[in-house]
């Protein structure tokens, strides 16, 4: 469970960014921190508002964040703001009901092969994950790794020899197994972020797996994106 952190929280708790924020930027930054429960709620006219700056002043620091916009810094925070409240319970039901149900072991194959072929990576994903799909790419790009997100399957002949990274939660979206077909097509190594024994990690070469009970009719929650967004983190840090 080590190394798991919250997406944004501890970003604007650090401020450990690739350039100094500007006064402005900073400004919202710290409107961030202080009203951080209550942001989910809130519009980036809102905001822009109250921290006396503009909205082109809250996308410059979003993009600081690691995220391509206000709607997904909204989304994370969402996330991070769900896992406190669990927290504040008592009863660590993040730590018992989710964590627990990732196996942070298996990252630690998906890791090294990022980091020993860092120039050849595809990233898919569909719906809630194909956002998780591109934070990671962003933060990669972060660390050094570029990466190609893909969408389509005719895509993929452009990249011969390349690694796919399928991003699942229920390891069974035919689309995605459908990609994976085509990837191998093109002599693609494919690896995954999905669930334990689903056919997307059977399929796979490398798998960082969860256990957790995933409802495909309620994919684009939160809930059910939670710890898929938790394994993506989990990633990124050890990569850092």
């Amino acid at each position: 469970m080590e190394g798991i952190m919250y997406l944004i929280w501890h970003k604007l708790l650090e401020r450990n960014f690739d350039r100094n924020p500007t006064k402005s930027e900073s400004e919202v930054l710290d409107y961030l921190e202080d009203n951080f429960r209550q942001i989910p709620n809130y519009t980036v006219v809102k905001i822009a508002r109250e921290s006396f700056t503009s909205q082109a002043t809250i996308n410059r620091t979003c993009k600081l964040l690691g995220c391509s916009g206000f709607s997904e810094v909204k989304y994370h925070i969402s996330a991070d703001v769900k896992m406190m409240k669990r927290s504040s319970k008592g009863a660590s039901i993040i730590n018992l009901d989710i964590v627990e149900k990732i196996d942070i072991d298996s990252s630690k194959e998906l890791v090294r092969h990022i980091k020993n072929n860092k120039r050849r990576l595809l990233l898919f994903g569909l719906g809630a994950s194909y956002v998780s799909a591109q934070y990671l790419g962003r933060q990669l790009m972060y660390l050094g790794i570029p990466t190609v997100i893909v969408s389509e399957r005719q895509m993929l002949s452009k990249f011969e020899g390349y690694s796919l990274l399928v991003i699942s939660s229920s390891g069974s979206t035919q689309r995605c197994l459908q990609m994976i077909k085509d990837a191998k097509k093109s002599h693609m190594k494919i690896l995954s972020i999905t669930k334990k024994d689903s056919p997307v990690m059977k399929k796979s070469d490398i798998s960082f797996y969860h256990e957790v009970s995933v409802d495909k009719q309620d994919g684009l929650s939160k809930e059910q994106q939670l710890h898929i967004i938790l394994m993506v983190n989990q990633v990124v840090s050890t990569l850092n």
